[in-house]
């Protein structure tokens, strides 16, 4: 069965750094959360933080926009020489988001940064603009629903 589509107006609220990080901080526990419980299926949902870093970038960029309306959030792909290996996080103007840094020993998840060793490691970076790791009307909808709080 579909996602049925239903009548929705983005919640009017000042865009600030202190909002969008407690935003980001629920996402981040409800990743938590989901990957046992399953509420929303993407790749690699069960080992999060590992190996899913592009779908859960992706998650977060989606309610970004939808939640905020911001257009100049990004998806960034860092990619490392030695070893090579590719990371994933989003940046919103001189913030930075990453919500699987975790998985890297040392590390903490990063919330609302302008500088992050982590990303040094991966320093060849560039915009990705690929969507389609991630079904965005599924995300929107849970979001919408309340099942994705942000």
């Amino acid at each position: 069965m579909g996602v049925v589509k239903t009548e929705w107006k983005p919640v009017t609220a000042d865009f600030s750094k202190g909002a969008l990080d407690a935003s980001v901080r629920r996402l981040a526990d409800f990743l938590d959360v989901n990957r046992r419980e399953g509420t929303l299926d993407y790749p690699f949902r069960s080992s999060y933080p590992h190996n899913c870093c592009e779908s859960v970038s992706l998650i977060l960029l989606f309610l970004i926009e939808e939640r905020y309306g911001v257009s100049n959030a990004q998806l960034i792909m860092g990619t490392s020489a030695e070893p090579y290996e590719h990371h994933f996080w989003v940046a919103v103007g001189d913030w930075r988001y990453d919500l699987t840094a975790h998985q890297f020993e040392g590390q903490e998840q990063i919330v609302g940064v302008d500088d992050a060793p982590l990303h040094r490691r991966f320093g060849d970076q560039e915009i990705d603009r690929r969507r389609d790791r991630v079904d965005r009307d599924q995300v929107i909808a849970l979001y919408r629903s309340g099942a994705i709080p942000f």
